[in-house]
């Protein structure tokens, strides 16, 4: 059983304070403690990249894994604030870890992997932030979320600045440095980089704006103001401005899955149709008035060229989606036959063993994250841990389609993007994998049935008192 201390009716906002002549309790005070480690997850997630790239690029290998610590940190404050859950979900975790520790030790026992160094990676990338998951629901309310949503919003803004100063800058100029030295960010067409804003490569920046997508369209068709209109509608051009200028198919493909997954909304709900259709002929609206500007222009005439370049490399768009999505799926299987019984080792497929290997980052194994896992850890438990993350990624649709027939959008539109992840992503890039972690813990603590923190009405009008403005 939790402690009722423990559970606060209220959720204040990040760095606040308690009010004048109000002293809370000690489980209250070391609930606010857990709160503030996600919070400084989250925002170590957004400026890592930052830190290592521009502010002390010397320390960009120990700050790969700059999270990692606080992750301990959360997790020990979870255990003392009983926010720690102990489920079924959360056991069949422990038990893949200990498979999986057995497995490291017996492929270097027998001179299998790259060691005991490149082992310790491929487990912290595979298993160390995965219950983060499940923390961020038992801490954050649905306001917190909101809040979390909101810095998201006003941080895009400056982030597509950036971004926009980075596609126009040449790939050599300061600030497209990477996080390795004597190293260039991507190009994707015409000489221009793929904008990575304040990431250490594209990937974040994708992540990022697909998160802003979801909140904005969610702010947008609320029928409440969840947001001040003075933030959504620079936001929503920040986030239409963007699309080119990264040059990446995933921040695209991402906001472009969000929007389907609002019409669906609309669909299975058609009394809320309307605001959707509204939110639908913003996004037109914005774009429209974009394509007017000779840069946006261009910037979309350098996306299409790369799009077409690519697809003609697969072959056409339409193999090019097909096997970008499905692809990754089949291979594991055609390449079976080089796992072996117990896999080539543990971590040798990540960026991280990579770099510790080869003094490069490359992939060793596998780019698409099944082979990935299949060829490190052998059939046996390479597919039972893509189960287990197929099978979380179920648990969140499922109920996200209850909370979408109960006409509650964000935790639906979260969703979207949470369970594209858990599926498909490669966590072995270290930003992937926070995002995957984070959007997945934020799903779920918007989700209507989260017994935990405070329970609000998802759609109705807040309280002005409660209204984020």
């Amino acid at each position: 059983m939790l402690n009722p201390q423990c559970i606060v009716e209220r959720s204040p906002a990040w760095g606040s304070v308690p009010s004048f002549g109000q002293r809370p309790s000690a489980h209250g005070q070391q609930l606010a403690v857990l709160r503030s480690l996600i919070w400084g997850y989250f925002w170590l997630l957004i400026f890592e990249g930052a830190l290592r790239k521009w502010i002390v690029p010397s320390l960009s290998a120990p700050l790969l894994v700059v999270r990692d610590p606080l992750v301990l940190l959360i997790y020990l404050q979870a255990l003392r604030c009983r926010r720690f859950p102990v489920n079924g979900t959360v056991l069949a975790y422990f038990c893949l870890l200990s498979g999986f520790i057995l497995l490291a030790l017996t492929q270097i026992t027998v001179g299998i992997g790259g060691g005991p160094l490149a082992a310790a990676y491929g487990l912290r990338t595979n298993f160390l932030h995965l219950p983060l998951i499940f923390i961020i629901p038992r801490v954050f309310s649905y306001a917190d979320v909101l809040k979390l949503g909101k810095w998201v919003l006003w941080l895009s803004i400056p982030m597509t600045v950036l971004m926009v100063g980075q596609f126009l800058s040449p790939p050599d100029s300061w600030i497209n440095a990477t996080s390795m030295a004597d190293a260039q960010q991507l190009t994707f067409a015409m000489g221009k980089i793929r904008a990575a804003g304040t990431f250490s490569y594209v990937t974040g920046a994708a992540h990022f704006f697909v998160l802003a997508a979801a909140f904005l369209l969610y702010a947008w068709a609320e029928r409440s103001d969840v947001y001040s209109r003075w933030l959504l509608w620079p936001a929503l051009f920040s986030v239409a401005v963007v699309q080119p200028v990264s040059g990446s198919r995933t921040l695209v493909l991402g906001c472009a899955l969000v929007v389907v997954a609002a019409i669906t909304f609309g669909i299975l709900n058609p009394g809320r149709a309307q605001r959707v259709l509204v939110v639908t002929a913003l996004i037109c609206t914005a774009a429209a008035a974009l394509s007017l500007t000779s840069f946006f222009r261009e910037a979309v005439d350098v996306f299409m060229t790369r799009w077409d370049a690519a697809s003609a490399v697969a072959g056409g768009v339409k193999e090019s989606l097909v096997w970008r999505f499905f692809g990754g799926f089949a291979e594991p299987f055609v390449l079976l036959p080089e796992a072996g019984l117990i896999g080539k080792g543990i971590g040798v497929g990540t960026m991280g063993a990579s770099a510790l290997l080869t003094g490069t980052l490359q992939f060793l194994l596998a780019e698409g994250e099944w082979a990935r896992v299949v060829l490190e850890a052998g059939p046996l438990l390479g597919f039972s841990f893509l189960i287990y993350r197929v099978w979380v990624a179920g648990s969140i649709a499922l109920q996200a389609v209850g909370a979408a027939r109960r006409q509650q959008l964000l935790a639906w539109l979260l969703a979207w993007d949470a369970c594209r992840s858990l599926v498909t992503e490669q966590i072995s890039q270290p930003t992937n994998l926070g995002f995957m972690v984070l959007v997945s813990g934020l799903c779920l603590a918007a989700m209507p049935g989260n017994p935990f923190g405070t329970r609000h009405s998802l759609e109705r009008p807040a309280p002005a008192g409660e209204r984020l403005q």
